[in-house]
């Protein structure tokens, strides 16, 4: 992410560097960005610090997002929605992230995660793909919804029919 910066050895803050990483994971081809800082080598049998070279350096924070952003698109290529398709779907149709979830059953903030923090299970992946592609199936949700009054509802078949 742009803006996030952390310390190097040399007690000199660098920015936190992205690139795109592809691999072969569990089987299947996948390309997702990875995120990292670059920092002096480090010898691991003297200590001592190599100046001359820059490596890539991955906090725990960092770890934890690359592995998350690996997971996701894993997750993408066996079928699961991407958040990219989730915020062009709501853009397209002007539709609340909180709203979306109610729609499906989720909790409030669930379609929010997914797309900020990437898709957490195949077979809710695979259901949302499922949904934002046929409109009429979601606007069958959307007559099921009890937690959203008939105004809304009303209003939200208007716009998915379109």
């Amino acid at each position: 992410m742009a803006g996030r910066q952390v310390l190097t050895r040399e007690n000199t803050f660098t920015d936190e560097l992205q690139r795109a990483v592809e691999k072969e994971f569990r089987g299947i081809h996948i390309t997702y960005d990875e995120v990292y800082y670059l920092d002096y080598e480090v010898d691991e049998e003297t200590g001592m610090i190599n100046r001359q070279v820059l490596v890539e350096h991955y906090t725990k924070e960092q770890t934890a997002r690359n592995l998350k952003a690996m997971k996701s698109a894993y997750l993408v290529e066996k079928g699961a929605v991407s958040p990219a398709e989730i915020i062009n779907f709501r853009k397209k149709y002007n539709i609340a992230a909180s709203v979306l979830s109610l729609i499906l059953g989720f909790s409030k903030i669930t379609i929010s995660n997914i797309e900020n923090e990437g898709i957490t299970s195949l077979p809710s992946g695979r259901f949302i793909r499922l949904v934002l592609k046929d409109r009429s199936l979601l606007a069958e949700y959307v007559g099921y919804c009890t937690t959203l009054e008939e105004k809304k509802k009303k209003e939200l078949l208007e716009k998915l029919m379109v």
